[in-house]
């Protein structure tokens, strides 16, 4: 994939940590080289997603219009973790430089985003 698809502005590729929502940033590379982290693989939404402990603990702090449900309170986000991701390593992925984020979590967000979208639609979410 060479466009991003929220944006469509041209991808990077670029070397990342396992954390989807993090792991394109530099000072996460290094934490990352260093250990510091620990790394989850997520369920949410019918899908994973990698999360480092900071960015899972934080989760809740996303406001539920981000995901494509909803505006209203921070809802207690029905995430949780599958499995530990064993010797964390850095990869490369793809980096949209106007949304900011890399691949797996644009992939991640646009899934979200239909599906909730789809759900409030039909009345299944609140």
């Amino acid at each position: 994939m060479n466009e991003c698809p929220m944006c469509c502005s041209a991808l990077q590729a670029i070397d990342v940590a396992p954390c989807f929502d993090c792991g394109h940033a530099p000072r996460e590379l290094d934490e990352c080289r260093q250990g510091a982290h620990d790394y989850y693989v997520c369920a949410l939404w019918d899908r994973e997603l990698v999360l480092c402990d900071f960015c899972y603990a934080d989760f809740g702090s996303y406001f539920p219009d981000y995901w494509g449900m909803p505006d209203g309170p921070l809802p207690d986000y029905p995430l949780h973790i599958v499995r530990d991701v064993e010797a964390p390593t850095i990869a490369q992925d793809m980096y949209c430089p106007t949304c900011q984020h890399r691949l797996a979590f644009l992939l991640f967000l646009q899934h979200a985003r239909t599906r909730n979208a789809d759900e409030s639609s039909s009345g299944k979410l609140p």
